[in-house]
């Protein structure tokens, strides 16, 4: 058996030449990188742990229709330790239409605890039978 050889081609002749690497970031490019990023997180911290400006969305719990001129709703609110929560508290019929209507004020003390909502019984007195009850919005005064 005759064994045969083959010159292997250059690699750069086939391939071209390989570069070479490129200086990695100087000392003072790193330093400002650093610098830029220590001032975004900074930046994304405050902003994730500012103080609130709505308060946590209040809950329905129950509401009952007691016949055409009231209507029995009773609402989760948290409460907030140093600004009133006033939220609104609607009734309204089979067409989505506003038949009942009030505001209501959950009081600012140190006690309060924001974590678990305030029980609220609301009495609403509404112009016609009412097919629902329920929390619409609240805010901060």
């Amino acid at each position: 058996m005759t064994e045969v050889t083959v010159a292997e081609p250059l690699h750069e002749d086939r391939y071209g030449r390989t570069r070479k690497p490129t200086r990695g970031l100087g000392r003072r490019a790193r330093i400002v990188a650093a610098i830029v990023l220590v001032v975004a997180i900074a930046a994304i911290a405050l902003w994730a742990f500012r103080p609130q400006t709505n308060p946590t969305t209040p809950r329905t719990l129950n509401y009952s229709v007691v016949d055409s001129s009231a209507t029995h709703v009773t609402v989760g609110i948290f409460p907030d330790r140093d600004r009133d929560v006033h939220c609104i508290v609607q009734a309204t019929n089979k067409d989505e239409a506003i038949v009942g209507f009030t505001e209501v004020t959950v009081p600012a003390a140190p006690d309060n605890d924001p974590n678990s909502p305030k029980r609220l019984d609301v009495e609403l007195a509404t112009t016609q039978l009412a097919a629902s009850g329920h929390v619409d919005s609240c805010w901060f005064e």
